[in-house]
């Protein structure tokens, strides 16, 4: 049986990146950038996973994540954030998660093969399957990174050549990196 999968999540970079390494499995996939374009989706098509970011711009993830098990009560949630674990906000949101059914939690920045295989265990409904939320018992910890990274705050110029219809256009472009995971960083651009 094929499986649908949406992922909420207001950053390009991570919605590209998810897209990518979930439909590489042959999932169907689904993004959305926005509350509004998510609850679209659900409008259209029942979803076996939602990958839901909770810190949306436009409307709180948590509540967001009700109106998701209200439309599709069978639907699993997977909640994602890259707020500071620490923080007893967060740990009072993601406690809200779980009382609502979310089946895991996703710390970013994260490994985009580390996301793959938590997608496939938990569509392969394996038992006991919450090792996840990374519970100290007095709150969420963040897993540390191999090799520490000095935030990167300035804006990266770069090249790249466009080839349309046979003839090539060479672009000056500037981006912002993006911390995705341990293995690197993505490049945040606006190109038409």
């Amino acid at each position: 049986m094929n499986k649908n999968i949406l992922v909420v999540d207001d950053n390009e970079l991570i919605l590209y990146g998810l897209f990518k390494v979930l439909q590489a499995e042959s999932f169907t996939v689904q993004v959305a950038s926005t509350t509004q374009m998510a609850l679209e989706n659900l409008a259209y098509c029942p979803y076996t996973l939602c990958l839901l970011d909770i810190n949306l711009p436009d409307f709180n993830g948590l509540e967001l994540m009700k109106i998701i098990k209200d439309v599709c009560p069978h639907t699993k949630i997977i909640v994602m954030t890259a707020s500071y674990l620490g923080s007893p906000e967060l740990s009072e949101k993601i406690n809200g998660a779980i009382a609502n059914g979310a089946c895991h939690f996703i710390a970013k920045p994260f490994n985009l093969c580390g996301i793959k295989e938590v997608v496939l265990k938990v569509l392969a409904e394996e038992e006991n399957f919450h090792t996840g939320f990374r519970y100290n018992g007095s709150g969420f910890v963040k897993k540390s990174r191999k090799h520490p990274r000095k935030p990167c705050s300035e804006n990266i110029p770069f090249q790249m050549s466009v080839i349309e219809k046979g003839a090539s256009t060479r672009w000056s472009l500037e981006a912002q990196a993006v911390d995705i995971s341990d293995n690197g960083i993505g490049l945040l651009a606006q190109f038409p």
